[in-house]
């Protein structure tokens, strides 16, 4: 569903990403780890479309990454192939209340009230925040807000979703509670996932396959058990968090 071959990308002359590859079979979650700084951000944004200047290939089922931007949303719904971003921060409008920001991007579709309507309190009930449509983004937790930012996701049906750190800065419950909620969004939707992450436990229950970025290529990308077995000696620094490593400690 989702091919990146051979991705590079640089600002100012610094090579950030490097012959990235890798790819993402239709209906699975593929996680991204790596350290501070590695560049796993800025490769879930270049295949959102948000650094066109990178080289190399980027494919959604099979239409250069390119193509796909320049369709029209009423071509990409037709073929299935509609993405959605959550952010970080839950990227929530601070003046709009929940109910609003859930509706947005419906609502730039020109969809009709009452589906937007219909839509927007079924994504609420599904990631478990109906009763706060008024409420606005400060009234909410961290938590909260992040799952505000899945439900207007969500609404947009999409075949794609890239999630950006989905659980960063949440205590460890609340990151295992947003791990359940992503691993059963996608067993129900049947999405095709990214899901860029530092959070060992957070990759090891979501995803099906692992990818590690260091000095901005992959150097690991396997199946997740695999993984974590810690027979790669990238995979087993990483997840061992020791200094002493083909992983540099600066």
């Amino acid at each position: 569903m989702i091919t990146v071959e051979h991705v590079q990308l640089a600002f100012n002359n610094h090579v950030v990403l490097q012959n990235v590859c890798f790819s993402v079979p239709r209906g699975s979650i593929y996680a991204i780890l790596g350290k501070n700084g590695s560049g796993k951000t800025v490769l879930l944004k270049t295949i959102a479309g948000l650094f066109a200047h990178f080289t190399g290939t980027i494919a959604l089922a099979n239409i250069p990454l390119q193509e796909y931007l320049n369709l029209a949303i009423e071509e990409k719904i037709k073929r299935n192939i509609t993405m959605a971003y959550v952010f970080q921060k839950g990227g929530l409008f601070d003046s709009m209340n929940v109910f609003d920001n859930v509706a947005f991007g419906l609502r730039r579709r020109k969809e009709d009230e009452a589906i937007v309507t219909e839509k927007v309190m079924a994504a609420l009930e599904w990631v478990g925040l109906s009763g706060s449509e008024q409420k606005l983004p400060s009234q909410l937790s961290g938590g909260m807000q992040k799952r505000v930012g899945l439900a207007r996701a969500l609404c947009l049906s999409p075949s794609i979703i890239l999630y950006d750190d989905p659980t960063a800065g949440l205590d460890p419950v609340l990151a295992d509670s947003i791990s359940d909620l992503i691993v059963a969004t996608q067993e129900k939707f049947k999405m095709t996932s990214i899901l860029v992450t530092q959070d060992l436990a957070v990759a090891r229950k979501t995803a099906h396959r692992i990818g590690l970025l260091h000095d901005g290529t992959i150097v690991v990308d396997m199946e997740n058990d695999e993984f974590f077995s810690k027979t790669n000696p990238y995979a087993k620094q990483f997840i061992d968090g020791d200094s002493e490593g083909p992983i540099d400690s600066m």
